[in-house]
């Protein structure tokens, strides 16, 4: 049996399950979509379809063959047991395998933590590859916001990171320092591809190559070019422009007090008014003048 959420920034939605110290996986279901899968309490994957997932990150950065993937993927879904059968094919070593669980769980975390999502948690519910890792959601949390931290530090306009990467035509000295994963972004910017779009053909974890194509901005190598252009880049502009949306807060209905205003001529309401030690004031003014200040302010409207 199923929860659904309404509208609630993912970090917050899990919090509740987390501090319950349950097992199950929270979906969400805006686009571009994405689920984070608990054990006991602790984050043990998080995937989103904008951004490489683990499968790439494996096959496509040439650390496995993509029909290896095929093979263990085949033998192990039924029993979420795939990440068991890199390794027992011996294509990983168990830390190798926990360490790029780690590096697509923070990745997804990263562009997913602080969208405004409709989700539904489904108890129970376990990731194909099985459980390799478990992380505390504050400090998966914390490292999201440090990521975050450090992108506005190399460059502060994020618009960047849904556009085009487009190297420059003219340098600005004689010679150029790069480093080979900014040779790769270099030799791969076709002046259509987003950082993003890149990652995925690289085999590269998102974030790295948002960093690594703002510090090559800040060097004045490449520029922005026309935003948007690939389903991921859409993606991942809807994402941020969720995670920059205000989280609506519900407002009780309830109905206002009636005020009626007593007339000019007739008795004034009484109630006695205190000061802050509980002692009445004594009015300063008689009734008559009280109706005069009444009968003046009407004459002022």
């Amino acid at each position: 049996m199923s929860a659904t959420v309404p509208l609630h920034r993912l970090r917050d939605a899990l919090e509740p399950w987390c501090a319950a110290e349950v097992s199950g996986a929270l979906r969400v279901l805006d686009a571009p979509g994405g689920s984070v899968y608990l054990v006991d309490g602790l984050v043990a994957y998080a995937e989103c379809p904008a951004i490489p997932g683990l499968d790439r990150l494996l096959t496509a950065s040439g650390r496995i063959p993509a029909e290896a993937w095929r093979a263990a993927l085949a033998a192990g879904r039924a029993t979420n047991k795939v990440g068991a059968e890199l390794v027992s094919a011996g294509l990983l070593t168990s830390a190798e395998l926990e360490s790029v669980v780690l590096l697509a769980l923070h990745d997804a975390a990263y562009f997913l933590f602080d969208a405004l999502a409709q989700v539904r948690f489904e108890p129970g519910a376990v990731h194909p590859l099985g459980t390799t890792c478990a992380v505390d959601l504050r400090t998966l949390g914390a490292e999201v916001d440090r990521r975050k931290q450090v992108l506005v530090e190399e460059w502060p306009d994020a618009t960047i990171d849904t556009a085009a990467v487009v190297p420059v035509r003219r340098l600005r000295g004689q010679f150029v320092a790069l480093t080979a994963l900014q040779w790769e972004v270099v030799a791969n910017a076709d002046r259509r591809r987003s950082p993003v779009d890149l990652a995925r053909l690289l085999g590269r974890d998102s974030f790295t190559l948002l960093l690594e194509v703002r510090r090559l901005a800040r060097a004045g190598l490449v520029e922005p070019g026309r935003p948007g252009g690939s389903v991921a880049a859409e993606s991942v502009a809807t994402v941020r422009a969720r995670a920059a949306a205000p989280v609506p807060v519900p407002v009780p209905a309830v109905a206002p007090e009636p005020f009626e205003v007593p007339p000019a001529d007739g008795p004034l309401p009484r109630r006695e008014a205190t000061n802050g030690a509980g002692t009445p004031w004594e009015l300063g003014c008689s009734e008559e003048t009280l109706h005069r200040i009444i009968a003046g302010l009407a004459a002022l409207r």
